[in-house]
């Protein structure tokens, strides 16, 4: 990431701080959830009425999308992103399920903060409140000071807190600095350059799990096809859709996932 982006976004975020907070009350009292997100993603959904599912993507950067057909909800993960960046967009995306949804949908949004991101109100808000449920201020805190009695560069306390939150670098990076854990924002210069093999390598020397590093290609669009399937057949049978618009529907998703999803 560009640095000056990087002050940018902290000096954004510490502005949203308030909407934030009430966003992230409105889905406590919605979800009462007590927990590992990433161990109760389809729980969280149902509590939010969003039917949560896992499809692995040829653009391995795009994040997620939410859907709201009117009728139902849908939020589309892509597992070939890693676990760590899935988790995270689907915590962003919770805040446009709670908030409404963007007016744009297909964009590489959720964790790798684009060119657009730190321009866009909507999507810093909702990056916030990833970073916000992931990685809880009290908690956050509590294990930085944990980690740093043990190590005195940044970037393994960093690793560590990405382990122990299943976040991602950038995301734990920007969260030290925006509750001023951290002051001195030109110490992270290099940090920002870091590439994927570098963060697997410091992972590796501080005997880490590379689990959350790594994608899960988890496709679950056949399961969702054949509850379309159930359902639809059923409105048919009560004369509630037609034949015809059934096949059309069924026939339109099968071709767009054909495209959309990861070759083999």
């Amino acid at each position: 990431m560009d640095f000056k982006r990087f002050k940018k976004i902290i000096i954004k975020n510490r502005t949203y701080t308030a909407n934030v907070k009430e966003s992230i009350k409105i889905f406590n009292d919605k979800v009462r959830w007590d927990g590992n997100i990433p161990k109760i993603m389809k729980e969280i959904g149902e509590k939010l009425g969003v039917l949560i599912f896992q499809v692995p993507l040829a653009d391995k950067d795009f994040g997620a999308v939410f859907l709201d057909t009117g009728y139902s909800k849908y939020l589309l993960l892509n597992s070939s992103q890693p676990r760590n960046k899935m988790y995270f967009s689907f915590c962003h995306d919770i805040y446009h399920i709670l908030n409404g949804v963007p007016e744009y949908l297909n964009e590489k949004r959720e964790v790798h903060f684009n060119q657009d991101y730190a321009s866009n109100d909507n999507e810093c808000k909702a990056n916030l409140f990833a970073a916000n449920l992931l990685m809880p201020e009290v908690e956050f805190r509590k294990m930085y000071d944990l980690y740093k009695d043990d190590n005195k560069e940044i970037e393994k306390i960093v690793a560590k807190l990405m382990n122990y939150f299943s976040s991602p670098f950038v995301a734990v990076l920007i969260r030290l600095y925006e509750l001023e854990i951290l002051e001195k924002v030109e110490e992270v210069k290099g940090l920002l350059k870091y590439e994927d093999k570098q963060i697997k390598e410091l992972f590796d020397s501080l005997w880490l799990d590379k689990d959350i590093l790594e994608p899960t290609f988890k496709d679950e669009m056949p399961f969702l096809l054949e509850m379309l399937k159930i359902e639809g057949t059923d409105l048919v049978e009560k004369q509630l859709m037609s034949e015809y618009n059934f096949n059309r529907i069924i026939g339109e998703i099968e071709k767009i996932y054909s495209i959309i999803r990861k070759k083999d």
